[in-house]
This record gives C-alpha cells, structure tokens and sequence, in this order.
C-alpha cells in the first residue's frame, strides 16, 4: 500500500501590494511559492492555498520517492482561480536531499515538472535543494529548493525559461520578486510616417516577495528585434525593492519597418536566477497612415450662397473656419489632410488667402494670390486640425471663397491595413495639347475630352488617380475648366477659371475611370470639359499617379503646417531671378528628412518682367519638358507643384526668360515608408528616376451632356 501525507496551509486575507509602501517581510518558518518567467506568480499563506503531498515509497507509476506541491490563487481577484503543481522526483533508490542537481522532465535522476496556467511542456533545468527536514518516520516536515527550466513551448501565454523559489515550513530566506507580466505582445502596430509617435507603451511592474530586498541593475533591451523597442521610464534601474515594494519599467515600440519583431527587457539582480526577463513581440504593418483617397469634387464652401459659411464675402484680415471632416464624402476622423480646390470672385482689392490648421498659429505662407477683380483657383494640400477644421484667413478687401474636396490623405487609425492608395511619382509628360494639328483644334463650347495613360499592365488596374497640371489657353470668352473620371455624372466643382485671352493653370487630383475606346485595352482615364460659350485650348502634363494600395513601392503623405522655404524678394532661399536661369534650393530639415522624396508646395511667381515660364525637378535630374507655372506680365500667380528633390534634398527651379521673384510654401512631403519596400526598389526609385507612361492613349472628344 503507497504511503502519502498532505500538509496545507490556507489563510484567507489577501494583501495588496502598494508602489513604495514596505510590508512585514515574511518570518521563518516560510511558505511560499514563486514563479517567474513563463508565468509570474507568487502564492504565500496570505493569498492562495499551499499543500505538500510526500510519497516517501514512490510517486504514482514511478517507483520513485516524490513531493508535490500543489498551489491554488486568487491572484487578488476572486473571479479567477489559478493552479499550479510542481513534483519531485527523487533518483531510483533513493531519497530526495539536498544539493544541486540538473534535471528534466523525464530523467533517471532527479525529475521535475511544474504545470500550470499555459500548458507548458518543460525543458532540461537546474534544481537547488537547500534544505530538506524529516520525522522520525521519514516524513518530509520542512523543504527548501530554487528551480530553473529551460526553454519550453506553450500552447498559452509567453516561452521560454522559468523559475522560481519555493519554500515550505522552510527556515531558508530568499530573494524574489514577481513581475505584472511575463510577455508584453504590443500586436499590431502600424509603421508610421516619421517617428514613431503611436505605438503605445507598456508598463511591467516588478513587486518584491522575498523575505529580502531585491537589488535590481541595469535594463537593456536583448534580442534580434531590439532596435524595434526602446526603455521609456525605468525606476528599477539600481534600485531595491522589499517586500512589497514595487518599481516599474516602462516599453515603447520603435519599429522602422514592416515585419515580426522579437526581443527581451533584461535586469540583472541578485536572486538565484541573476536576472529578471520580460518577452517583447510585435507585428508591424505598412497601415493607411499618408495614403489617399480620391472622391467625386464636392463643394464644401460657397460664400455666395452660405454654403459652408455665412452667406457674405469674408473681409480683410478675417479667418474663416471651414469643417472639412464628415462632409463631402469626407469621413468624420482618420484624415490627416484634405486636397481642396479653392476659387475667389469678386475680390475688391488685391490679396491673399492663406489655408492652414485650425488651432495652429497662422504661418507665414500664401495660397492663393489674386489681384482686384479677378476670379481663379488653385489646388491646396492642407492638414486637417482641431475639430477636423481649416482655417481660411483673407490678407486684405472683400472676397467670396469657393472650396472643393478632390481627396483626402488619412491619419493614423490603428487599422493595419492599407485599403488607400500611394502616390507614384512619374517622369512629367505631355498628355494632351490641343495646339497641336493632330488634336483638331481647341475645344468647342461644352466640349469634353477623355484623356487615357498607360503605365503597363503592371499598374494600369491598380490606377485609381492622376495628379496632372491642366492649362487652359487663350481662350475666346470666360468660363471655366471642370476635371473628373469623365464618366460619371460631372461634379458641381471647377478646376479652374479663365478670362478671355489668358494662361491659366492649376494642378489637380483627378479620379480615373477605364476608357475602353480610347486604345489597345482600354487605359485609366480622366475627362476634361470647357465649360464656356466660347473654345480655349488645353494641355495637360502628367505628373503621377495614386494607386489602390495594392502595389509595394509607393509613396506616403506626411502633413506639415505650411512653411515657408523660398521667397526670393529677400533671398530665402535663394535669390530673384534677372532673366533666363536655374537655381538651386536646398529643403530645410524642418521641410524634409532621409526619406523624403518630393515636396507638396505652392509656387508663386511675383511681378514678372513679361511672360515666362517656371519648371522645378529634383537636382541631379533632367530638366523636364513640361512647365509647373505659367506667368504673364506683372502678376502675382500661383500653382500647386509635387517638387520631387535629389541628394541632400536639393532642387532646381528654372526661369524661362525675364526678371521674377518666386515663392515656395510646402505643405507637406511625399516620404518612402521605411522598410515598407525592399532597400533596392526604393533606391531604384530614388536613382533611377520615376515610371514613364508608355503609351498616352487617344484622347475621345465629346459633348457635354
């Protein structure tokens, strides 16, 4: 017949342990079971139930005298009850003694299992018994041991070592300390456009359970994937914690590029185990974060008619505050900017707008300049602020405003997904000039053109946007110049306006649609239509295209409250120009960084000599064919540019002819998510130079309807 006794001790109060406040340490004899690696646990008569089961003639099945200790806690919340076993097993034939013994879970010599919460299968490990006490029956009365498994897999919780000393109605003191969490899984986190400013931290508090002080060193970050984490906040770092005590250290994840990190928070100290660890894990995902969504223009402000504002022009030196967000197929959150199309009519004197976000102070930075009585547009990229507002602030006389949404650039949201598109700079090329005889002349009244580009097959589908720079030129009577996809219904949005005679440009974000007889297969699309009495010419330049987020490779919006970088009136930059020329301009860092790869910026030229024109491409590319802003005599006009930059984040703005002064305000930047692509591509992007279409189709012209 197997001989077995069992011992427990149980007491009811639970004892919270509270940061800086010191408990009555333990007193001998001890009773206590602590965990640490896999698991984090300590059991003591104050919290849980401790019972000692010895088998001085043999363990179950094995032959082999055994002790169980067999735990069970509340961990402080009576709703959840955990368990926790460990055995014993001495060698064949003989006693368990003290000593210091290797072991594993099946062994002929010392054995040793400890089950609990997780499902651990053990490893090889270390077991250190101090003292061992018994009757004069051979009745184990008091038992002392500190143990160690090796590694081991788990179907729940963390891997990986555990350890941990155990006493019972023992007289040996300890070192111990118990940690909130063995792990810290952050998920999924989100690569983000500069540093790192969302993944949350986490926090792991050590609380001391030994019957003395835990002296804690220096904590470092180990691991294949420690550069992805970073210490933020330590109070462990050469400290003592009694017991009760706690201190804390706090984790924040760094990550650069996408993928699956995994390292370890490493203290040394002077328990038996030398060291606390704590398991880091994260994925990380390219996200939505600066990626772009174009929508059917929709008008948000009309001063005209109160749409949006009071219906009244906005007067010298007054700000408008427009909500952008929850309006015009704009979501209510997640958006970080908005692409607007921004008109004035009626000006009574000259002046300038200046967009910016709500809540920030208002830059020194211009939108749109105009002088007394005129009516025009141009695009403006701007950050989304406080209340998902901007702030439209009026210089000088009476105005009436019109704003039109083309897109929008999301923020981070915490999705992990990447459902939007990102821009692909493109070689600029010449999409349509009606000058020319092939064309069949300028665009009659109400006339619209389809307008396709091909890319390849490779990023044709994936086509969802072109950001193109439209010209209207010369024509015979005023009127106005709408772009969409050219299939559905047209939008009640301008894309820009004209007077009789003039040279009007204005960049614009037009959504695509499949034209499929406008060549080969069908091509991604955009129409154009002359909404005037009389005919006016048009070109269009290509620039890039936004995709579906469906291809690597891309780029990512980051917003900035528009800065200033050039103003050649007082040599910002650089200085004005006295006829035909190029200069060279250096991005500041507050504009640009490491991963920058173009500028979203508004170019104004100011009080031109006579007509002119003004390219600006990366330095050390070529010049493109293509112009950004055209200029006739004495005006103060500008126009939207994706500026892309070389090394050093240098650029270079070339003058036609004649005297002028020009003006640079960025608004944001297109950046290469870090690690998002692989190194090669992005450099291939960055060296080689941008796609360029291989095919532009054959323009459809058409009525409108």
């Amino acid at each position: 017949m197997r001989l077995l006794r069992t011992m427990t001790v149980v007491l009811a109060l639970v004892a919270a342990a509270l940061p800086g406040v010191a408990f009555a340490a333990p007193t001998a004899p001890y009773d206590a079971f602590i965990l640490n690696g896999r698991h984090s646990v300590a059991i003591t008569p104050d919290n849980g139930t401790i019972t000692l089961t010895h088998w001085p003639s043999g363990g179950p099945g094995t032959g082999r005298e055994a002790v169980q200790i067999e735990v069970e806690t509340t961990d402080q919340n009576p709703s959840t009850r955990r368990y926790y076993s460990m055995w014993i097993f001495a060698p064949y034939d003989q006693q368990i003694v003290a000593g210091t013994f290797p072991v594993s879970r099946i062994s002929p010599e010392y054995e040793l299992r400890v089950d609990g919460d997780g499902g651990c299968l053990a490893g090889d490990g270390t077991l250190i018994i101090r003292s061992i006490s018994r009757d004069a029956n051979n009745w184990i009365t008091s038992l002392s041991f500190w143990h160690k498994e090796g590694d081991a897999s788990c179907t729940q919780g963390a891997g990986g070592p555990q350890w941990g000393e155990v006493r019972w109605h023992a007289p040996d003191g300890y070192v111990e300390a118990v940690q909130s969490d063995a792990m810290v899984d952050f998920g999924d986190v989100d690569l983000g456009m500069g540093p790192q400013p969302h993944a949350a931290s986490r926090t792991v508090t050590f609380t001391g359970a030994g019957t003395s002080p835990l002296q804690l060193g220096a904590a470092s970050v180990e691991g294949t994937g420690a550069s992805a984490f970073a210490i933020k906040g330590n109070t462990c770092t050469q400290s003592a914690i009694g017991y009760g005590q706690t201190c804390s250290i706090g984790v924040v994840a760094t990550p650069t590029a996408v993928g699956t990190y995994e390292a370890q928070v490493k203290i040394p100290d002077n328990s038996q185990n030398q060291y606390r660890i704590v398991k880091l894990k994260m994925t990380v995902h390219a996200g939505a974060e600066g990626t772009y969504r174009p929508v059917s223009p929709f008008r948000l402000l009309d001063t005209r008619e109160g749409n949006g504002a009071p219906k009244a022009p906005l007067g010298g030196g007054r700000t408008l505050h427009l909500q952008v967000t929850g309006r015009g197929y704009v979501p209510l959150s997640t958006v970080s900017a908005v692409v607007l199309n921004v008109t004035v009519t009626g000006p009574t004197s000259a002046g300038y707008l200046t967009l910016y976000p709500t809540g920030v102070g208002r830059p020194t930075a211009s939108s749109l300049n105009f002088p007394a009585g005129w009516t025009g547009a141009n695009s403006v990229t701007v950050p989304v602020g406080a209340n998902g507002q901007v702030d439209i602030f009026n210089a000088a006389g009476n105005v009436h405003i019109i704003a039109d949404v083309m897109g929008y650039y999301l923020a981070y949201d915490d999705t992990h997904q990447s459902t939007a598109g990102q821009y692909w700079p493109t070689q600029p090329q010449r999409l349509l000039d009606s000058r020319d005889p092939a064309f069949g002349g300028p665009l009659r009244p109400f006339e619209y053109v389809k307008i396709p580009v091909s890319y390849g097959a490779e990023y044709n589908s994936h086509i969802r946007a072109l950001a193109v720079n439209i010209t209207a030129v010369t024509p015979t009577m005023g009127g106005f110049v709408t772009a969409w996809n050219g299939f559905d219904q047209r939008p009640n949005a301008s894309t820009l306006n004209f007077t009789p005679g003039s040279v009007v440009p204005n960049l614009a974000v037009v959504p695509t649609a499949w034209c499929y007889e406008c060549g080969g297969n069908g091509y991604p699309s955009i129409g154009v239509g002359n909404y005037s009495s009389g005919s006016t010419h048009i070109v269009v330049d290509i620039f890039g295209f936004y995709d579906d987020g469906q291809i690597p490779g891309g780029l990512r919006f980051h917003p900035l409250t528009p800065t200033r970088i050039v103003d050649t009136r007082d040599g910002l930059g650089a200085g004005t120009f006295t006829g035909a020329g190029t200069k060279t301009v250096t991005a500041p860092p507050s504009v640009a960084g490491d991963d920058t790869y173009a500028l979203v910026a508004n170019v104004t030229g100011v009080d031109p000599a006579n007509s002119t024109y003004l390219s600006l491409w990366a330095t050390g590319g070529t010049k493109p064919t293509v112009s950004n802003l055209n200029l006739t005599p004495h005006e103060v006009r500008p126009n939207a540019a994706f500026v892309p930059v070389g090394p050093g984040n240098k650029f270079n703005v070339f003058n036609a002819a004649w005297k002028v002064d020009v003006v640079i305000d960025v608004s944001g930047t297109f950046e290469f998510l870090p690690g998002s692509v692989p190194a090669a591509q992005a450099a291939g992007l960055a060296q080689q130079g941008p796609l360029r279409a291989s095919s532009t189709g054959t323009p459809e012209r058409q009525p409108l309807r």
